[in-house]
């Protein structure tokens, strides 16, 4: 089922994360399959580094949000010269431009269908200008029921038949590539426990929660916990090196910055710790990509992890912020390696079976056609 138009894809950010991660995978599959896509970004050197491999149009715009007509304008004439069928963002601000983009082309016979995906568990707006937004979108795609639920809890004036919910999901590729052999960096031996935190290194996070739950455990427990990701924040880089370097001499921290193949790095991992304070909405992309590369988690249960992970078969889930819960999951994936294991390859059976990424795929090429998922 594949689209005969092009189809734009509207990056959120102008730095990368989890969201873009979404876009730029989504765009290789749909070029992979024949389709056509476009590429818009905001202005900024990572976003167009990190799809510079992808033979497709890119185009940058400042994407201001509500009041930028500039690029409502720019992004008609786009339109104009494309012809997409649907214009996919991911972001209200970016749906904003889209929809007023689409009353400048509407005088040329032209009506791209505009779809959103909603990666945030946050609560709708309902002022005039959202609900005018909201009443012409044709479909919006809820990364979880968490997030949906949480959407429509104030009331806003969408018609929830024009929306549903598509898990999230991580390509076969993304477990390859060249990756730092971790062991070999922390100078491990085989049977000493590799953490791994995977993400933007930032307190939402909950990586300074992560290194006092381990401070907890006390000593006797050989293990090594690297950090893969990066922070713009240098101060609470410190705070992490300074927490860091007051845990027992056994327990060996690293901070290694971004990896590209974080699927790959993390099949090197015992166990994957996703300790965020705030609720993710799809579950954390690294959550997903851990039970993809047969690795236990630990994960907070504050947002749509429930969804994605199933507690006590392929991880654990502790409250956000509680030092002790997560210190409690640590010792005991720590201490029982058939129990990680087993849950290693619960997890692997858990995402072929339910997340894999021909399904998630299957759905968006629906919803670009008809609306109807499949």
């Amino acid at each position: 089922m594949k689209t005969e138009k092009p189809i734009f894809q509207i990056f959120a950010g102008a730095t990368w994360g989890g969201g873009e991660q979404f876009v730029a995978d989504l765009s290789r599959r749909l070029t992979a399959d024949g389709c056509k896509v476009v590429l818009i970004a905001r202005p900024g050197r990572v976003i167009r580094e990190r799809t510079a491999d992808m033979p497709v149009p890119f185009y940058r715009l400042p994407l201001k949000g509500i009041p930028d007509l500039f690029s409502a304008v720019a992004l008609a004439r786009l339109i104009l010269r494309h012809r997409p069928a649907t214009v996919h963002v991911h972001h209200f601000k970016d749906a904003f431009t889209a929809l007023y983009a689409r009353a400048l082309v509407r005088v040329f016979g032209l009506r791209p269908r505009i779809v959103l995906t909603r990666h945030l568990v946050r609560r709708a707006k309902c002022d005039w200008l959202h609900r005018w937004l909201y009443r012409r979108l044709d479909r919006v795609a809820f990364v979880s029921e968490r997030a949906r639920q949480e959407f429509f809890s104030t009331g806003p004036a969408m018609d929830r038949e024009r929306t549903t919910v598509i898990l999230n999901s991580s390509p076969e590729r993304r477990m390859g590539g060249e990756t730092p052999d971790l062991r070999k960096t922390c100078g491990l031996a085989p049977d000493v426990p590799l953490l791994l935190f995977c993400g933007r290194l930032v307190e939402e996070k909950g990586c300074d929660v992560l290194l006092r739950a381990c401070a907890r455990m006390g000593g006797g427990r050989g293990f090594a916990l690297v950090f893969a990701g990066t922070t713009d924040n240098a101060e609470y880089l410190a705070k992490l090196r300074a927490l860091a370097a007051k845990l027992p001499p056994e327990v060996r921290v690293e901070f290694i910055g971004f990896v590209p193949n974080a699927g790959a790095l993390l099949a090197q991992a015992d166990i994957s710790v996703l300790p965020s304070v705030v609720p993710e909405a799809g579950g954390g992309l690294t959550l997903i990509e851990s039970m993809q590369a047969c690795c236990a988690v630990i994960a907070s249960d504050n947002g749509s992890q429930p969804e994605y992970a199933v507690a006590g078969v392929t991880g654990l889930l502790v409250p956000p912020a509680d030092e002790a819960a997560l210190a409690a999951a640590l010792a005991r994936l720590l201490d029982d390696r058939a129990l990680r294991d087993a849950m290693g390859a619960a997890g692997r059976r858990h995402f072929e079976e339910n997340l894999a990424y021909e399904h998630f795929y299957r759905k968006y090429l629906a919803l670009y056609h008809d609306g109807q998922t499949a």
